[in-house]
């Protein structure tokens, strides 16, 4: 009988340690964030792609069909906070790419620290306006001895990839042209990105010319100019409409560059070598120089596409054949963007147009001037939020309740514009959640909210005095294309409603490591 005791207790345990290992969290997570990807995108270049690049990720992955943003998209670094942090700005604070700031009533960007120090660069960025844990910081609170590098195009991107704990932070300055960080993230500029820096390697990648992938007539689509016939070239260095930048962030080689150095952090930082998980965590874009339109129109994108598809081949191709393909979880996501630009609709008779809110508030300031007396009235505005003056309405005794709401009605006068509602409207709002308030209160902050909050028609897009887009969707409901392949992960479709705050709970139950501490998401993966 004991004999029999144990050899019941040996099989037992086998069975346990085998149980054990089959639940053993992925050594290495892959986050690739790509701006301007769109699932109509890649169901046109299907037949072009390679297999082993979105192919592989797209037929052998999870891919989830209808992944709404359930807040009002306003640019990367609340796009990529809310993915991260599994909630909203509500919640984690970050509102946009810019906000204005009462007190010197000036924007700035929502990353802007003045107690940090850039490192080649003069801009003093952290991510101190996240106001709550992402998905590596909490890697990095579980396991300290895992290592997290964020790489990426833009310093949003970067910052809000990294969450508050990163390794490393890297992006790129095309000004400066070469890798830059900020001293927030106490490691500093990584070793391997100084190295491009100083070895030409940045530089090299850089300034090579931009010609097409394949032969200009095998293209779906013209060129920008026009032509089935002659190839396109551009110099990535050659100087954008910003004086001060160049056409970089927007061409192949920037994508190139991001390829490279993760490949060599990958490599030289052996990561996913041991038992602790580590993250890579990559931006992308496949948004060309001029673009005017969300939709696939020109060969200039196509050749972004197909030059990505490639990197995304021998990334995939490299990582899982050191680390082992049951070992490594990738995801891929796009950014959040209408189907069709106002240019588009307009140009097939959609009424569209675009929506400079500066005009038209030194208007509504005359309307209060006529109102309450000569004073400047509006204090500011930034991303559909406008701000009182109220120290002015204090001072002359005014009720601000009265000149909102007569702000708000006022504002319905002009056009493009589809609502105007007083901040506490937004705040208190608990109605259906297909309201587009609920939006707004899932975007409002205290920090950053203004005091009237706007909404533009259909097919009207928001731009700044220099014409640059300020968020990029306005459509009621909007969609990223969202795929998982990789350890513990099957090939399926999820067809049910799922939204960009359930990636991160996602992640963590892939991971095994706690939720962010604001997180309001779901798991899309059940055991």
């Amino acid at each position: 009988m004991r004999k029999y005791l144990v050899l019941l207790f040996s099989f037992l345990c086998i069975v346990s340690q085998a149980q054990i290992k089959t639940e053993e969290p992925p050594r290495l997570l892959i986050g690739i964030k790509v701006d301007g990807m769109q699932n109509s995108h890649i169901q046109k270049l299907w037949k072009y792609f390679s297999a082993g690049g979105f192919r592989k990720i797209i037929t052998e992955g999870t891919v989830v069909e209808q992944m709404e943003h359930p807040v009002v998209s306003a640019g990367n670094s609340s796009d990529v906070a809310t993915i991260f942090t599994g909630t909203v700005p509500f919640y984690h604070g970050v509102t946009g790419d810019y906000y204005f700031d009462r007190e010197d009533k000036e924007i700035k960007s929502i990353l802007s620290d003045e107690n940090q120090v850039g490192i080649g660069t003069r801009e003093k960025f952290s991510a101190h306006q996240m106001l709550s844990s992402t998905i590596t910081d909490e890697l990095l609170l579980a396991s300290p001895q895992s290592q997290v590098y964020s790489i990426a195009i833009n310093p949003e991107d970067a910052i809000m990839m990294g969450g508050h704990m990163a390794t490393g932070v890297t992006w790129i300055d095309d000004s400066m042209n070469k890798w830059v960080t900020t001293a927030y993230y106490t490691k500093g500029l990584s070793r391997w990105a100084d190295l491009m820096n100083v070895n030409g390697k940045f530089n090299s990648i850089a300034s090579t010319d931009w010609v097409p992938f394949s032969s200009i007539s095998s293209y779906l689509n013209p060129t920008i100019k026009g032509s089935k016939s002659v190839p396109f070239r551009y110099n990535p260095l050659e100087k954008s409409k910003n004086p001060a930048q160049s056409i970089l962030r927007n061409t192949p080689a920037a994508n190139s560059l991001v390829t490279e150095l993760a490949q060599t952090i990958f490599e030289k930082e052996t990561l996913g070598a041991d038992r602790y998980t580590d993250a890579l965590l990559i931006q992308y874009t496949v948004k060309v120089p001029g673009q005017l339109t969300s939709s696939l129109t020109t060969a200039e994108q196509e050749d972004m596409y197909l030059r990505l598809d490639r990197d995304l081949q021998n990334l995939i191709s490299s990582i899982s054949s050191r680390v082992g393909f049951d070992k490594v979880v990738f995801f891929l996501t796009g950014g959040t963007e209408d189907l069709h630009s106002p240019v588009e609709l307009g140009n097939n008779r959609i009424p569209a147009g675009y929506f400079n809110a500066n005009r038209s508030l030194s208007l509504v300031n005359t309307y209060l001037m006529a109102l309450y007396g000569q004073e400047k009235w509006i204090s500011g505005y930034y991303g559909k939020n406008i701000f009182l003056n109220k120290h002015r309405i204090e001072e002359k005794k005014l009720n601000f309740e009265e000149v909102k709401s007569r702000t708000a009605e006022f504002l319905l006068e002009f056009e493009g514009i589809q609502a105007a509602y007083p901040i506490n409207e937004i705040v208190n709002f608990t109605g259906n959640s297909v309201d587009v308030r609920s939006k707004y209160r899932n975007s409002y902050h205290k920090t950053t909210a203004g005091d009237i909050v706007i909404t533009l028609l259909p097919g009207w897009v928001e731009v700044d005095d220099k014409n640059q887009v300020v968020g990029t969707a306005n459509t009621p409901r909007v969609y990223l294309p969202f795929y998982l392949y990789g350890a513990r992960v099957k090939p399926q479709k999820i067809s049910t409603d799922c939204k960009t705050t359930d990636i991160a709970p996602t992640l963590a139950h892939l991971l095994g490591i706690p939720l962010p501490n604001a997180c309001i998401g779901k798991s899309l993966i059940l055991d």
